[in-house]
This record gives C-alpha cells, structure tokens and sequence, in this order.
C-alpha cells in the first residue's frame, strides 16, 4: 500500500488560504466518502483543525499521489488549486508515516507539547473509520501514532512547562495563593489576553468576578459570562481594595494604577496579599508598586522570560522524543514491507508455476503411453519442486521485511524473475 500525505498548516500557509480548505464536521463524511470512491482501494482519514488541514490516505494503486489529492482539494471545495497549491505540502511512505507521528505527538504543533492535538486527530481517526473509510493500513498507522504520542508526553518533559502568558500568568498567582474559590479577580481591560487570565482562573476555581473596561457594555459582557460584575472604568480606584489579584491589560498611554492606590488597598486590606499582573505594553501599572509590602507585581517581561525557559526545556526534550519517533517509524515500515511480501511471493509462485504449467503441456503430448496416475505423479513433482525452491526467498523475504528491507528486496525480485505489471494484476484476482 501506498501512504501519502497532503495538507496545509500555519507554516505553509496564512489563515486565510487554510480556511479556505478547511473541513467542518458535517463535511469530513462526504469528504471521505468522496476520497474512497474517487481512488479504487484506498483508505483515508482527514485532519482538519484550526492550524491545519491533511488528508492521509493510503492506497495499493498508484492513482493515489500529489496531484490527484490536490485536484481533489479543489474540486471539493470549488477552489482553483493555483491559488493555494503552493502552499501544500506532500509526503510519501516513511515521510508520511514520520509526519503524522510528529504531528499527533505536537512537535509539529504551534505550540510544541501542547496535548489537543492529540485528541484532535483521534476524532479525525475515529470519524473515518465510523465513515468506513479506513483499512487495515490506516487503522495500524493512526493506532501506533496515537500510542506514539502518548509516549513521547509520559517518557519526556515536552509538555512540561507552561508556554503561554495567560498560563504562566496563573502559575504565579498558584505560587502565592494555593486556594481560588474565596479569591476575588479583578480585570482591567477586556480584551483577549484578560479573558484568557479569568479562564484560567475559573477554571481553578475562582467564583467572584470584577471586570473594568473603557467601554461598559465589553466589561458586562465578559463579567456576566462568569456571572461577575462589570465597574465603571473611572471608578475602578475604588474596587481595588477588593481584588487579591489584579490583572491589567489596556490600551492607555500612561499607568492606570498607581503607587498610593495600592498602598491605601493594603491599608484598607490590613495587609493581605495582592498579586497584581500588568499584560500592558505601555505599562498598565506603576512599577515602584512592586516595594510596597505584601504586594505582588509582576509584567509581560517578567512572564515571557517564564516562556522562553520552558520553551528552552521543551526544545531539549525535542531530540528524546525524535529518537522515539524514528524507532516507531521503523517499526511501522517493517510491519508495512511484511504485507507487500505475501502478494509478492504470490506472484513469484504464480510466475514459477505459470512456467511449469506451460511445460507440462508442451510435454504432455510427449508422453501418451503415461496412465493418469502416472501424469500425477509428474506433475506433482513439477510442483513440489518449485516450492523448494521458492521456499527460501519467501522465508529471507520475510526476515528482510522484518528488518526493514522488504521493500527492496520485493523490487529485486521482480527484476530477476521478470515479474511484469500484469503478473501482480493477475495475482490481485
């Protein structure tokens, strides 16, 4: 079987042109439908995620290749592939194979080690093989990249580490509270980077909201999606007594927090602990805060150099999870080259006993004094001798899948006995 691979993702092409070629739940079924119909005795499973869209497919015909899938591409979605063709890219056999297992393993992800895409592509897997799009290659392969993946996040440190600012954000706030549900967040700022802070936090297990921003109705609507209360913006002084941590990120051109605010809150406070986290670039807030006592101050620097360590820690355990990678490529390969080995000695036995076949009749009319038993016996000697002697390339074929060398020596075969194109049709049948 062949194994091929296409797809974009946000390496090889902006959003805009992987929209385009994205498929949505409801579609992917079709889609397969389509792919399996389209290609005579083929199997394939479609990825479709906001970062990339791939179609792995698998086939024993040679129809099955770049070009076919992105002339497939194109008709599904009614895109002419000039406009997104450059940006695909293709792999075949090991490459292919190679590819998946880093992609379900995240080292091909955004985000290296993030875990969704793991889930992600077992949907992808178990909506094909629900469709019945999937064979006996596709099943193996996407069941050895799922265990894969889990190897690599269980024998490595690649998912260790938080990688995002929003993450990190709430790993310093775990350092100096241990327990949410009795702490209040206040966020300044509605916009992404503060939604993400407050779903963390949540998420963890804070139950009272405040949220301030420029505009009243951004700041209701983020505070009453966790059942928070929104402040006016020009009276957000007056709240911060009330917030234990403090999250800031607005557009102002000058600190919207400043020193004698938050030494008044502790005041009023008696002292308990405020964590203040400023996202801001300009500064949100005054940086001679960070003196007053029992106050928490923390910036974006201070949270992206958190990142890039982990980052760096992750890029370490790239190499660990490669190593693991290639050996169940190998594995994969091996497995894969031992099915080509049965339908070519199939065809080796057929070559062999089509020759013998065609001298027992160019003899047979030689031999009319031979009784019917006595043919029998001829022809089961002519028979039996061939299976000695293709008993030993079947078994060293065999042991050379094993090791990796099936494919070649399947070739090789092919090249010595003259084994032609309409031998393996017939042996197909």
């Amino acid at each position: 079987m062949n194994i091929h691979t296409i797809g974009i993702n946000h390496k090889s092409a902006p959003v805009e042109i992987r929209e385009k070629l994205a498929f949505n739940a409801s579609s992917i079924p079709i889609a397969l439908s389509t792919l399996t119909q389209s290609f005579s005795s083929s199997e394939a499973v479609i990825l479709s995620t906001c970062n990339r869209v791939e179609i792995y497919g698998a086939s024993s015909k040679d129809c099955l290749n770049k070009d076919s899938l992105i002339d497939f591409f194109s008709a599904f979605h009614g895109i002419p592939k000039e406009r997104f063709s450059d940006h695909i890219y293709h792999y075949h056999g090991l490459n292919a194979v190679r590819h998946l297992f880093y992609v379900t393993s995240s080292l091909d992800s955004m985000v290296v080690g993030e875990s969704q895409i793991l889930s992600q592509v077992k949907e992808a897997y178990m909506t094909a093989a629900s469709s019945e799009a999937t064979g006996n290659v596709l099943n193996q392969l996407f069941q050895r990249a799922l265990n894969v993946a889990k190897d690599t996040h269980t024998r490595t440190k690649i998912s260790k580490g938080k990688v995002s600012i929003s993450s990190v954000a709430v790993e310093f706030a775990v350092k100096i509270f241990k327990d949410f549900s009795d702490k209040t967040v206040f966020i300044i700022g509605a916009g992404e980077m503060c939604e993400l802070v407050l779903k963390h936090l949540v998420d963890r297990g804070t139950k009272t909201v405040m949220v301030a921003n420029r505009s009243y109705d951004r700041a209701k609507a983020l505070a009453d999606e966790y059942v928070g209360k929104a402040i006016n913006y020009d009276s957000l002084k007056d709240y911060l007594q009330q917030a234990d941590i403090i999250i800031s990120s607005t557009a102002a051109p000058h600190y919207v927090i400043h020193t004698d605010q938050i030494k008044h809150a502790i005041k009023v406070r008696r002292g308990n602990p405020m964590l203040l986290i400023d996202i801001a670039v300009p500064r949100d807030i005054n940086p001679e805060i960070s003196e007053v006592d029992n106050v928490y101050l923390y910036n974006i620097d201070d949270l992206q150099t958190v990142v890039s360590k982990n980052m760096d820690k992750r890029e370490k355990e790239f190499k660990k999870c490669q190593e693991i990678i290639d050996k169940e490529v190998k594995r994969f390969m091996a497995w894969s080259e031992e099915l080509k080995i049965g339908p070519a000695i199939a065809q080796l036995r057929n070559h062999f006993h089509g020759i013998g076949e065609k001298e027992l009749e160019r003899l047979r009319p030689k031999l009319r004094n031979l009784d019917h038993d006595e043919w029998e016996d001829i022809v089961y000697s002519m028979q039996r001798t061939i299976n000695k002697i293709l008993h030993k390339p079947a078994k060293v074929g065999k042991e050379q899948a094993k090791n990796g060398g099936g494919y070649q020596y399947v070739e090789t075969i092919k090249t010595l006995f003259g084994i032609h194109h309409h031998d393996e049709e017939k042996s197909e049948r």
